[in-house]
């Protein structure tokens, strides 16, 4: 009888022992989880109609005064974005935007005096006719009474960003940027965007 049962006792450990994995090389059927895959870089790619050339409004004659109210900078994973803004008005801004040299982008409307702008490409936007301020006889109300130098943006390609004139309803402000960079515009009724691309 002990004979008996030690040998089932034997031939069960014999059977759990032949008991494993189906894999051919022995191996545990589990394995360990597989890596994570690397994190996917964004890719930029430039906007179709980006370009380095000069964006012009559309000619429209007696087009009205636009008041800016404010311009902000922002940066996003693919382009950098300054907004003028505007008290809303058909058809909205006209504007000249374009690279310009050093010597004419840092130069002060209607006074001609020096403006320090950090960068080595400036890109130049005109808004015409525009004010930053209504007047009415001796009454003067301002509609822009934000800065006339923006912070730089962490991560943004955009070095300054200055306002270098408010003359004769011309409004100048200067992009400061690491290198030239392609560039759009986009136009609406109380608003100009201009996107650079990264």
């Amino acid at each position: 009888m002990i004979v008996n049962r030690l040998a089932a006792v034997l031939l069960l450990a014999l059977a759990l022992a032949g008991c494993g994995s189906d894999s051919k090389s022995g191996e545990p059927a589990s394995t360990s989880p597989s890596s994570q895959p690397p994190m996917a870089t964004t890719s930029c790619e430039p906007s179709a109609d980006a370009a380095l050339t000069s964006r012009t409004s559309p000619a429209i004659e007696s087009r009205e005064t636009m008041y800016l109210t404010n311009v902000t900078l922002a940066t996003e994973p693919c382009t950098d974005r300054v907004v003028f803004d505007f008290e809303k008005q058909a058809p909205g801004p006209g504007f000249e935007v374009s690279y310009q040299p050093a010597s004419t982008a840092k130069t002060e409307d209607g006074s001609g005096n020096p403006v320090e702008i950090e960068g080595a490409a400036f890109l130049v936007v005109k808004l015409t006719p525009a004010m930053t301020a209504k007047i009415d006889g001796d009454q003067v109300t301002k509609t822009y009474t934000g800065p006339n130098r923006l912070p730089p943006v962490a991560g943004s390609n955009v070095r300054d960003v200055v306002k270098t004139g408010d003359f004769e309803a011309v409004v100048t402000w200067a992009i400061g940027l690491d290198k030239k960079r392609p560039f759009t515009t986009d136009a609406s009724e109380s608003q100009l965007a201009v996107e650079i691309g990264r």
